[in-house]
């Protein structure tokens, strides 16, 4: 997976540091778990924001992980709908996880992002909920 990740690598465009503030259980199954996460922090780079996100997680009996997210961030007056979606894997102390992005703004300043294709990749504490992320445009 490595290689194929450097590969859609492109110009970093944000770093990403929150907090998950709440998890609600969804479903259970054989099949695995599904859970949602509620993010919120704060966004530096080529844009600075607040953010907030829902993340859908389907945790699997093998212990791999996929979701899908939906987040929207606010730099000032300008808005950014984002939605996301990839793997994840979880150690007993940390989750790393990557994936593709999307953004949709009404804003000129930031209609940039409406062309741009992302790549996240990220880490979560487990003791403490806590999460730094970076987001690429990918190549």
């Amino acid at each position: 997976m490595q290689a194929s990740t450097q590969k859609t690598k492109g110009e970093l465009i944000a770093e990403m540091k929150g907090k998950s503030n709440s998890w609600t259980l969804k479903e259970v199954s054989k099949s695995g778990v599904t859970m949602e996460v509620n993010d919120s922090g704060e966004i530096s780079g080529k844009y600075n924001a607040q953010f907030l996100e829902t993340t859908t997680i389907h945790m699997k009996p093998d212990g791999s992980m996929t979701w899908e997210g939906r987040g929207m961030q606010n730099s000032g007056a300008d808005m950014i709908v984002v939605t996301s979606k990839g793997t994840a894997h979880r150690t007993p102390t940390t989750t790393t996880w990557e994936g593709d992005m999307t953004f949709m703004t009404q804003s000129p300043k930031l209609a940039w992002l409406n062309n741009t294709k992302g790549w996240t990749e990220g880490t979560a504490n487990q003791a403490d909920q806590t999460f730094t992320a970076k987001v690429y445009a990918k190549k």
